[in-house]
């Protein structure tokens, strides 16, 4: 933003609360902060009598405008400051690492005849979520108990309408794993084994083992003992998940047990979710920070992204340090009419157990933070040689292409994305060739990227982002055929083909009509053979579900001639 003049601008600020954000010139959001005065607050980080930290030092000497939004109070500008963090990430705020790897269980609450099942991250859907859990274990553990004893449908049928379906029963059914909603449809006893199972989930089973233990004794006492040992055997499966998990916590309310460690930038923070006297989850979350950023800084950024959209929310949450602001922070806290607090425990059981949770944290830093640490080199390594080759400021995001076919019929291609340190599959699109007969790997490939750049020209949600780089799975020819059509578009971006051996293994880069062997590039090797690997899997994994269709297509035409 060329116009803009940050001295005038300065004079302009209110003296409102409100929110912040400082850009590149490319746009880019690198910071967000919130602030209870924004004249007296931004103007800081212009003056030279303002002492900041390095970080903050090269963030200002980045900002090329800045843009702020007025709110009417301070509990408005935390949750806004709070939003526009999750959906820029700026790089020089203090950063929750996404928690894409820990499993959630999801509750279809949003449809009829809910189901249970495991997902990696949570939708914008009106579905309940429990966790994310920081072992797939308990995971496995609590659905296979929910399998065993409930007979929540498994099927992924549209039970909203039962007029307009008419469904059969499925082996699930035969196999007394389904009661069969599809077909009896009694919604009363089904939801009362859903209630059931968001209890357990919520880990509150003591009413749970309570009814349980009710038919166990009613059934012992009629010499039913073969159902009696059914229901035993249920108690101990509950027991056996949640004692192993047990804390030492006279108080038996929900609450959330926060522990840090801190070691250079990084910051590892433990959490123990305490629901009824019980440790539902234990999960490990990694933020990027400054060093001279103080624990209070750390422990207010984390709590602002973490619990930002949070579908539960306990009754206290017990943090390490005392901080800034704690009353705003309660009522932010406290939505949807449940109280939530802030505690800071300063001795006794309470301080023993949030030492503890710092301890974990130490531990889990031990084990993580090396490995984290040298693949955050290793990727610096990859795109300081990516930057050589091509002559790129900056890497942000790639966009990798590759054309499958069977001899050139189901001619399809993938488009996998890598932006800042992994895969970002939300963005993953799959093409089915629609102008291209037989096995032309050049045409096709001008059609996607032709298609690729025309969703972005007419401002496709979907596609409303350019890559740093355009990454083609072929050599001279693939890369020229995408350099002629984004010339078509005068766009200016750089294609690199990879390039693969006799044995369908990365050898090296095409740029610019020279090939260059990757041998000598040890981290950018790694790189682009993860890259191009999932492209091409993508791709196959797309082409063997268009021939599967085709075949169950073949085989049906076959039945309605024969049955005519």
């Amino acid at each position: 933003m060329s116009d803009f003049n940050i001295e005038n601008e300065l004079k302009k600020l209110p003296t409102s609360p409100g929110v912040y954000l400082m850009h590149k010139f490319d746009g880019e959001v690198i910071y967000v902060g919130k602030a209870k005065n924004l004249k007296n607050r931004v103007k800081q980080y212009f003056s030279d009598s303002y002492q900041k930290t390095s970080k903050i030092e090269q963030m200002v000497s980045n900002i090329d405008y800045f843009e702020y939004v007025v709110v009417d109070n301070e509990l408005e500008s935390l949750i806004l400051e709070s939003n526009f963090i999750k959906e820029y990430r700026p790089r020089y705020n203090t950063l929750l690492k996404d928690d894409k790897n820990y499993p959630y269980i999801k509750l279809t609450t949003d449809e009829a005849f809910p189901r249970v099942f495991k997902v990696h991250r949570k939708s914008k859907d009106k579905a309940t979520y429990f966790g994310p859990y920081m072992s797939g274990g308990i995971v496995k553990e609590a659905l296979d108990y929910i399998k065993d004893n409930y007979k929540l449908r498994l099927c992924k049928l549209d039970l909203t309408n039962p007029k307009k379906n008419k469904y059969k029963t499925c082996l699930y059914y035969h196999l007394e794993m389904c009661s069969a909603p599809c077909i009896n449809r009694d919604e009363t006893s089904y939801m009362k084994e859903v209630n059931e199972v968001k209890d357990f989930l919520s880990g509150n089973t003591k009413g749970i083992v309570k009814e349980l233990e009710k038919k166990m004794n009613e059934c012992s006492s009629e010499d039913k003992f073969e159902e009696a040992a059914i229901y035993r055997d249920k108690i101990i499966t509950i027991n056996e998940i949640t004692e192993k998990q047990k804390i030492d916590s006279k108080e038996e309310f929900d609450k959330d047990i926060v522990g840090m460690y801190r070691e250079k930038d990084i910051a590892m923070i433990q959490i123990f979710e305490v629901r009824d006297g019980n440790i539902i989850d234990r999960n490990t979350n990694i933020l990027n920070i400054d060093e001279k950023d103080s624990d209070e800084e750390v422990i207010s950024s984390f709590i602002k992204q973490y619990y930002n959209e949070t579908f539960f929310l306990p009754k206290e949450i017990w943090i390490p340090v005392e901080i800034d602001e704690k009353e705003l922070f309660d009522e932010w806290l406290s939505r949807d009419k449940k109280k939530c607090k802030i505690i800071t425990p300063k001795k006794g059981s309470k301080d023993k157990l949030v030492k503890l949770a710092s301890l974990n944290a130490k531990i889990q830093y031990d084990q993580k933070v090396a490995k984290y640490v040298r693949e955050e080199k290793e990727l610096a390594i990859a795109y300081d040689d990516l930057k050589k080759i091509t002559g790129i400021d900056e890497v942000k995001r790639l966009e990798s292409f590759d054309i499958s076919n069977t001899s050139g019929v189901l001619n399809v291609a993938s488009m996998v994305v890598w932006e800042g340190n992994g895969f970002k599959k939300n963005d993953y699109r799959k093409f089915r060739i629609k102008t291209v007969q037989g096995p032309d790997d050049y045409a096709s490939m001008t059609e996607v990227i032709s298609r690729r750049i025309e969703r972005f020209v007419n401002d496709d949600a979907k596609f409303n982002k350019l890559p740093s780089i355009f990454l083609i799975d072929g050599g001279l020819g693939q890369a020229g055929v995408v350099e002629d059509t984004l010339k078509n578009y005068q766009i200016d971006i750089p294609v690199v083909g990879m390039v693969k051996d006799d044995n369908h293994r990365t050898r090296g880069l095409v740029y610019n009509g020279v090939e260059i062997d990757l041998h000598g590039y040890k981290e950018l090797f790694k790189l682009i053979t993860k890259i191009q690997d999932e492209t091409h899997r993508f791709a196959i994994e797309y082409h063997r579900s268009l021939r599967s269709k085709e075949m169950l297509s073949c085989e049906k035409e076959k039945k309605q001639k024969k049955s005519k």
